[in-house]
């Protein structure tokens, strides 16, 4: 989902979905701020599924590299 609004000259998207898949979809130091929850290992399984916190660090790093290519390098990552 994308929900753009205009503020003057800012302009402010949200992304809904698989963010590794949107991610990829997005130019480089394109992104002014990034805020995420990621999932808690295995701690909110039922919410989000899980992931075992021996595969956590595997599986983070793809989405972690995206995300450090989207950021503009005055960005902000919360």
């Amino acid at each position: 989902m994308l929900v753009p609004e205009s503020h003057g000259s800012i302009q402010t998207e949200i992304f809904e979905g698989n963010c590794l898949t949107i991610l990829k979809g997005i130019q480089d130091e394109s992104i002014d701020l990034i805020m995420t929850s990621p999932p808690y290992a295995d701690k909110r399984a039922k919410t989000y599924g899980g992931i075992k916190p021996e595969n956590y660090v595997d599986w983070f790093i793809p989405i972690a590299n995206e995300l450090k290519r989207v950021l503009c390098p005055s960005g902000t990552f919360i």
